[in-house]
């Protein structure tokens, strides 16, 4: 295979899966990992990636928010890996909030039937699947973002500040060292600080295709969460970063 051919396939795959690990892409090729390296540094000149520690990222995690169908279609194994050992920390009674993220959107199955807890939440596809359950299911009010079908805005901050919660389960749509746990809205970041604010326990769920990803909206620092929840395959360096700043860190 020709160089530019390998440097097109390492920008496709990029592309799709949001995130390369440079040495699955090497054994894939059949080549050297450093010629993997030398290929996505090429890339990242042209615009095409940004690398990060292990690989690359495709630069519209950067620039770009995905629909709730595209988020979807991206890691959802993880996702959902990831919402089933959350699962553990749901309390049998109580008030706990849940964000509009689709990875905490996973934990629907596992929030469903308990009548003794309360779920606050400001995500339409997280109410749509708990309505028709015999848990007290509360949907805040406010704006309606399209992209992540939530409600955002001032109105949502003020039903928020009524309200106090056992735990907090809050989703990111990027986690890095140089920006920190970020969303794409300000709106929607408002709505998580508030969430953190008001809860004794703040849980966030993270898939680790979320780490080295940058977005506009800095709603936290890695020492606001009691506890983080990630796949066994998160770059380790992530990993001790939370651990560092004294945060539990489950792996699913």
């Amino acid at each position: 295979m020709l160089a530019e051919e390998r440097r097109i396939k390492l920008a496709e795959w990029t592309q799709v899966d949001g995130r390369l690990d440079a040495n699955d892409a090497a054994s894939k090729l059949a080549v050297a990992v450093e010629t993997v390296r030398r290929d996505l540094d090429v890339l990242q000149r042209r615009g095409v990636v940004r690398r990060v520690h292990g690989g690359a990222i495709a630069v519209d995690r950067f620039t770009h928010e995905y629909t709730i169908p595209e988020r979807l279609g991206q890691n959802l194994d993880l996702k959902h890996s990831v919402a089933a050992a959350a699962a553990s920390f749901i309390p049998d009674e109580g008030c706990i909030f849940v964000d509009g993220g689709t990875t905490a959107g996973q934990m629907a199955e596992f929030l469903r039937d308990r009548p003794k807890l309360v779920v606050v939440t400001n995500s339409i596809t997280l109410v749509s699947k708990l309505a028709d359950s015999s848990t007290q299911t509360h949907m805040l009010g406010g704006r309606i973002r399209p992209a992540s079908l939530s409600a955002v805005g001032a109105k949502t901050v003020a039903d928020l500040n009524d309200l106090n919660a056992d735990i907090a389960f809050l989703g990111a749509n990027g986690v890095s060292f140089e920006g920190g746990v970020t969303a794409y809205d300000t709106d929607e970041a408002m709505v998580k600080r508030t969430m953190m604010a008001n809860s004794l326990e703040r849980i966030l769920l993270v898939d680790s295709g979320k780490f080295g990803a940058s977005y506009p909206a800095r709603f936290a620092t890695f020492d606001s969460f009691d506890r983080v929840v990630t796949n066994f395959d998160a770059e380790q360096r992530y990993v001790d970063g939370f651990a560092n700043a004294g945060v539990e860190v489950a792996l699913a």
